[in-house]
């Protein structure tokens, strides 16, 4: 069965090969974006070193909060993206009578395409800003170098091995756990509409926000959904300079685990992935 479940994620990968590179093209942009940032690192890192400590840290982290809040963002858009068209495009292009066929169970098809969401993404997400970190911190070490200054307040302020660690966690728990009940409703929406899967998805939540919001004067609900497409980060504290990458491991696991909205969230998204079990058992051609 393990086997099985594998082999459907790899079936994923391979018949959505954009999944990766587009992640890949994103962390190339941005590499070249810094090199021609780059230009005048040296110019900026004397200017941080009249800063006070936090203040400095903040300043040399910059292009790298940029940077990976870049890719989380690409990583939830492609998420979102994937999750609309993963049901509906095998009916639109007739290979749902194909994988049918096969000996893999559609509890397991479903299953596996939100694991693409919550797992995978982040872990190819991460994987790429790890990368572009990492060539940011030798570009910016051979242009100091070339300079005639020090790399090592760059060095010291990225902290690229405990920053990775936190990344992932980050990744993982927020945009992948925390997310799931968004791209559970994404699945369930791809395996019902006929057509317009996208606009399926968005239009309903929207109409309940605007009649909550005339009804009863109160957004709950686009609050709700709001804090699940920002990964909740607007319930976390500010961190000391303001750096994204600080607030990343700011949420103890402990903590993260005891949250009743991951729960209730897990509960709300397994209805969703039920759903669309269900209607892909009978799902026929568009």
């Amino acid at each position: 069965m393990i086997r099985h479940f594998v082999w459907a994620l790899r079936r994923e990968l391979w018949e959505n090969r954009w999944l990766y590179l587009a992640p890949l093209g994103m962390a190339g942009v941005l590499v070249a974006g810094f090199g021609v940032y780059a230009i005048n690192l040296p110019s900026h890192v004397a200017a941080a070193a009249t800063l006070g400590a936090s203040r400095q840290r903040a300043a040399l982290l910059a292009p790298y909060d940029v940077a990976a809040g870049l890719m989380m963002i690409a990583g939830l858009l492609i998420g979102s993206i994937y999750c609309v068209d993963a049901l509906h495009g095998e009916r639109r292009d007739r290979s749902v009578l194909f994988w049918k066929s096969l000996p893999v169970s559609d509890l397991m098809t479903v299953v596996a395409k939100i694991t693409i969401p919550v797992v995978v993404m982040p872990l190819i997400v991460w994987a790429c800003t790890v990368a572009v970190h990492l060539a940011m911190l030798l570009a910016s070490t051979a242009i100091l170098a070339a300079a005639g200054q020090s790399a090592l307040p760059v060095w010291t302020s990225v902290g690229l091995a405990a920053n990775s660690l936190a990344l992932l966690y980050h990744l993982l728990a927020l945009h992948g756990l925390l997310t799931a009940p968004l791209y559970g409703w994404l699945l369930l929406v791809s395996a019902w509409a006929t057509r317009a899967p996208f606009a399926w998805a968005v239009l309903p939540p929207v109409a309940i926000a605007f009649l909550e919001r005339v009804a009863f004067g109160t957004t709950h609900f686009a609050h709700l959904m709001l804090s699940r497409l920002s990964a909740g980060l607007e319930s976390m504290p500010t961190p000391a300079g303001g750096a994204l990458l600080d607030s990343m491991s700011l949420m103890p696991l402990s903590q993260f685990v005891m949250k009743p909205t991951l729960w209730a969230g897990f509960a709300v998204a397994a209805m969703f992935v039920a759903g669309a079990v269900r209607l892909r058992r009978s799902a026929l051609p568009l």
